[in-house]
């Protein structure tokens, strides 16, 4: 699977841009939800200005390279270069930044949302949320599934996230949530998700 983060200065598409006002998405949901499907997606829209970033591009990488331990060696390699490349892709200049996360770990939440802070961008969260038997079917369907105790780990901690996310400081930055299932996240598009227009 080959997935590679797009940046790209804002051009005209068809008449169309990204807006320039400097977004954060970031799509959360259980290992197996269909994040990375939505990020592919969203990229496949071409929309100009767009960067995305996903543990799989990681992974994708070390697998070329010839890195091929099983994946439980190789994940905190992957997990650290990936927070890396998020932390520095949240501080550069492309206009729109979509990242997809688990987001079910709260440091790692303030870590990010500082980070756009301090680089002026607002933040669109985007939760999947879906139940942890099709999630683990997703986890199936890409060949990569995480142990039954981390798993659990993450279920716990999603549940708590949905049940807190709109609250101040929950984990959703500025603005509420949005909420989607796996077939409605198979339709939204980067406009519906900034809430404006693709100028």
């Amino acid at each position: 699977m080959r997935l590679e983060s797009v940046r790209t200065a804002p051009r005209l598409l068809g008449g169309r841009t990204v807006g320039r006002d400097p977004v954060l998405v970031v799509i959360g949901g259980l290992p197996g939800s269909g994040k990375t499907t939505l990020l592919r997606r969203l990229l496949a829209q071409e929309s100009s200005g767009v960067t995305g970033f996903d543990s799989e591009q990681v992974a994708a990488r070390l697998t070329r390279a010839g890195r091929r331990l099983p994946y439980r060696f190789l994940r905190p390699l992957v997990h650290c270069w990936h927070r890396w490349r998020v932390l520095r892709g949240v501080g550069r200049n492309s206009p729109v930044v979509v990242l997809t996360d688990p987001w079910t770990s709260a440091r790692w939440r303030a870590v990010v949302l500082r980070a756009a802070r301090r680089a002026g961008r607002s933040v669109r969260l985007v939760l999947i949320d879906v139940p942890p038997e099709l999630a683990e079917r997703g986890q199936a369907a890409r060949g990569r599934a995480i142990s039954a105790r981390a798993m659990r780990g993450h279920t716990v901690r999603w549940d708590r996230l949905r049940r807190t996310v709109d609250e101040p400081n929950g984990g959703a930055g500025a603005r509420p949530a949005l909420v989607v299932d796996r077939a409605r996240a198979s339709g939204l598009t980067l406009a519906e998700i900034l809430g404006r227009p693709v100028r």
